[in-house]
């Protein structure tokens, strides 16, 4: 479904993680803040040693370790207000979006998008 970007969403690349089904992470810490945006971890990743947020359940935990259940990338997507994306799924408030015009994908948050007709 496409939408029309209504705020500006610049992109934060300082904690990008990568990771695949199976792979193993450790739970650093847990989403305190904007009670909208609940349900993410921190986590890093015990094959590349990279940090970032995950969605909670996309996690199995095992004591103080979890196994991922998806492959997730937590890369984001610079866009600016008229730009319009197809919207591929959502999770905690965040949508995984591929931009329309460079074909470039990554994640939005949902308070920056609006539905369209076109």
């Amino acid at each position: 479904m496409r939408h029309l970007v209504v705020k500006n969403h610049i992109v934060n690349e300082a904690n990008h993680i990568e990771v695949k089904k199976d792979d193993r992470v450790l739970r650093l810490e847990e989403y305190i803040g904007n009670p909208i945006w609940k349900n993410w971890i921190y986590c890093l990743s015990q094959d590349t040693l990279k940090e970032g947020w995950i969605p909670r359940s996309y996690l199995k935990d095992l004591d103080d370790e979890s196994i991922l259940l998806t492959d997730y990338s937590s890369k984001e997507l610079h866009v600016q207000v008229g730009d319009v994306v197809e919207l591929k799924k959502f999770i905690n408030n965040w949508a995984y979006c591929i931009h329309i015009k460079t074909g470039q994908s990554g994640w939005i948050p949902l308070e920056n998008l609006a539905s369209t007709d076109f």
